[in-house]
């Protein structure tokens, strides 16, 4: 019998890549086992990402470093997924003679026919379907290697919401929801498999609506608050112009979402919001995050936030440094603007030079650093309740989790609790984690 050939896929971008990198991984475990490493693989993907230039060049800057890899292993295959394939299709065979295959996000079913095909017929493909508008295929089974407690699990694609600045309708297509029915079975099946926390992936979760029933996202929430076996429940994304009360209320309500919420609100200045099309003012983001707190008092936020707008002047950047005072933000992933092809932001001039924006972003995330580091020493003292979700990679004799309100805890413990929910004492803070110890 033939041995497994050895598969790396690299990932870039949001959780919603991950996902597609554990369907990959799951598509081709029959023919495949991890590899460690690039230098060690058969077949190397690329999982892309193009909601910024930035990831868009670091994908050419890794094709690029690969091609000798392929001088000393010309049997070596190498493809490109995700957005960029999506939007770049045909110019990346052109511009990177290394790869072989580019599969588009609405191909990731067919890589096993695609690289059978291309060790059959010896030609380089490229397969980018337009979107379908159909309902997004079943759920995988659990990837080789991705055993443990938790586990992303989509419930729907696209978007409808077109911001000025996201080229995720363009890449992703328009937005389609799973039935309720489908999602619950691949629930069941991950709590089957030892899964104890998922999380729900949309690019707008608060937009979730059931194809057959009808029903909506806070009617999803209450039908997993019943399957057994799944202990928590978390969500990405709610976009604030679609965060309902109703919603609010579930998360006091049903013991098995966490309270926390990533809650993208891009920008504090309502000129720039209204520019970017969110839909919302700053006024009304910061009613939800009160409305929100009063019911749920120890609920935890992130959020995301773009610097340099195009027209965005020193006063609107005020507006957003507000924002992180008032919300007080767990984390915030904040970056500078990006123009991306095909979006209505791309086409805007700016009447702000670069050059005076260009001290905002780490000006933003000195705050926002500032922020976060005293959350941290505010939890010292305090016992949470933890998931343990494996070991410390960096440290041996520790293990690490992550509690109901999204901090990552490290402190000593045996792999074996590995997807068991224990108490912790909090005894110090650290830049990204805090440590702690068992309670008895």
């Amino acid at each position: 019998m033939k041995d497994p050939g050895k598969l790396y896929v690299k990932t870039f971008g949001c959780q919603m890549n991950v996902y597609d990198t554990e369907k990959i991984y799951a598509f081709l475990q029959d023919s495949y086992v991890p590899a460690a490493s690039e230098e060690e693989a058969d077949v190397i993907i690329l999982n892309t990402c193009s909601i910024r230039e930035k990831a868009e060049q670091k994908v050419y800057s890794l094709l690029g470093r690969f091609k000798p890899l392929k001088d000393v292993n010309p049997d070596l295959l190498i493809g490109v997924g995700g957005c960029v394939a999506q939007q770049e299709g045909e110019r990346i065979l052109s511009r990177s003679p290394a790869v072989d295959i580019v599969f588009g996000t609405h191909n990731v079913d067919e890589i096993p026919l695609l690289l059978a095909e291309r060790i059959r017929e010896g030609k380089r493909i490229c397969r980018v379907k337009e979107d379908t508008g159909k309902v997004p295929a079943a759920g995988a089974p659990r990837a080789m290697g991705s055993a443990g407690p938790t586990s992303l699990l989509t419930i729907m694609k696209g978007c409808d919401n077109y911001c000025a600045y996201c080229v995720v309708p363009i890449v992703r297509g328009r937005e389609v929801s799973r039935s309720a029915r489908e999602i619950l079975d691949e629930a069941g099946f991950l709590a089957g498999n030892g899964v104890r926390e998922i999380t729900l992936l949309g690019q707008n979760v608060n937009s979730y609506r059931d194809p057959v029933t009808g029903a909506g996202f806070v009617s999803l929430l209450e039908s997993l608050e019943l399957l057994s076996g799944i202990e928590r429940i978390r969500f990405v994304t709610s976009h604030p112009k679609d965060f309902s009360p109703e919603l609010a209320r579930s998360m006091a309500d049903l013991s098995k979402v966490c309270e926390h919420i990533h809650l993208p609100v891009q920008a504090g200045s309502d000129r720039v919001l209204k520019a970017m099309k969110r839909g919302y003012t700053s006024r009304e983001y910061l009613e939800q995050v009160e409305f929100l707190r009063q019911l749920v008092p120890d609920v935890e936020f992130t959020t995301d936030i773009i610097v340099g707008f195009p027209g965005e002047e020193r006063e609107d950047f005020e507006g957003t440094l507000d924002i992180l005072k008032l919300v007080r933000y767990q984390n915030a992933f904040s970056f500078r603007f990006s123009p991306r092809p095909g979006t209505a932001a791309a086409e805007m001039e700016d009447c702000v030079d670069a050059d005076v924006k260009r001290p905002w972003l780490p000006e933003l995330q000195e705050l926002q650093n500032s922020i976060t580091a005293e959350k941290h020493r505010d939890m010292v003292g305090k016992e949470v309740e933890v998931l343990v979700e494996g070991v410390d990679k960096k440290k041996s004799g520790l293990i690490e989790g992550r509690t109901r309100t999204n901090y990552i805890v490290h402190f000593p413990g045996d792999a074996a609790l590995t997807g068991r929910t224990v108490r912790v004492r909090i005894t110090d803070s650290r830049t990204i984690h805090l440590v702690g110890e068992m309670v008895n």
